[in-house]
């Protein structure tokens, strides 16, 4: 109850800030932030000190949206190679979506607590705005421990290499596919089905590896566990992705660099796995079977303890 305060402080969806500039130098904004978001920390758009408002504000509520508009003048430059900042931005905001748009070129970025200005310069952002997706999806992964839990139990699951590779890449391709089916509108399903059937998921798979035997149909034919399962993850990480918002311009972009980013935080994580096993394998030769069913048991008392969680919470 003390944190719920703090816990809502902050921005639940992407707000957006549209710059148009004419060729007289005159300049049209709109500002629109989710109607959700009225109990959010306050952001302040800070624009160049020779900028002055020529026009009345105007404030509207339309489909969700609180939305303002204004005119600026900035002198007969304008806004170029000038810099926008936003105030108050802090780690946990979605972020402001910013497009700028002249008689010349547009610009566009995601500004984020650690990013929080953009500097209109005439050049493409859309490698900026790439990059910021594509560490959103790092960021995703390597805090999703559910995800995290069931690429270890394939890890552990795989008994080569090449089973491994298989296994990731049916995984890969399952979650990317319901990813973009869930956030382009195609399939939808309920967001506490599908959290508590990943939970199920990764405790199918920590029985798995618990039985002794090594002629299991998963054990045998990993890559199409995945796959099945990997549907079920991608529906997930969409959620994930809806509630950071997209914006409606650079869906395919955005949608790609999230994606991208999911799937290096991944490798990341299969790195790190692997490369800590053979440094430790001289350590805990003799000791390999107990550690794994040590390490069995954690996944499968975590996966039945958020299993039974999500489907109370039905």
């Amino acid at each position: 109850m003390l944190l719920s305060t703090v816990l809502q402080a902050h921005q639940t969806g992407l707000s957006y800030i549209s710059i148009k500039e004419n060729s007289a130098a005159k300049i049209d904004v709109v500002y629109k932030m989710p109607l959700s978001d009225t109990t959010a920390n306050k952001v302040f758009i800070r624009y160049p000190s020779e900028c002055v408002k020529t026009a009345t504000q105007e404030k509207s509520i339309l489909n969700g949206w609180i939305i303002e508009k204004y005119s600026l003048w900035c002198g007969s430059n304008g806004l170029v190679d000038k810099r926008i900042w936003i105030d108050g931005l802090v780690a946990q905001n979605r972020g402001i979506t910013m497009s700028y748009k002249n008689q010349k070129f547009s610009q566009k970025a995601l500004l984020r607590a650690s990013t929080p200005f953009m500097k209109i310069e005439g050049k493409s952002s859309s490698l900026a705005y790439f990059k910021e997706y594509v560490l959103l999806g790092i960021h995703h992964i390597l805090s999703g421990y559910d995800h995290l839990l069931f690429v270890l139990s394939l890890v552990l699951l795989a008994h080569s290499r090449k089973s491994l590779l298989l296994a990731i890449s049916a995984f890969t391709l399952s979650h990317s596919i319901t990813l973009a089916a869930a956030v382009l509108n195609i399939v939808h399903l309920p967001s506490a089905f599908i959290e508590s059937m990943i939970a199920l998921s990764i405790l199918f798979l920590a029985r798995e590896l618990m039985l002794e035997e090594k002629n299991t149909l998963t054990k045998r034919h990993l890559e199409y566990v995945a796959f099945i399962f990997g549907l079920l993850h991608g529906f997930g990480f969409s959620s994930v992705l809806s509630a950071l918002g997209l914006p409606a311009n650079d869906l395919a972009l955005s949608l790609f660099a999230f994606n991208v980013g999911i799937e290096i935080g991944q490798l990341f994580f299969i790195g790190i796995l692997l490369s800590g096993y053979f440094l430790l394998k001289r350590y805990i030769r003799g000791y390999e079977a107990k550690l794994q069913r040590a390490v069995v048991y954690f996944i499968g008392t975590i996966s039945a303890f958020w299993f039974i969680q999500r489907v109370l919470s039905f």
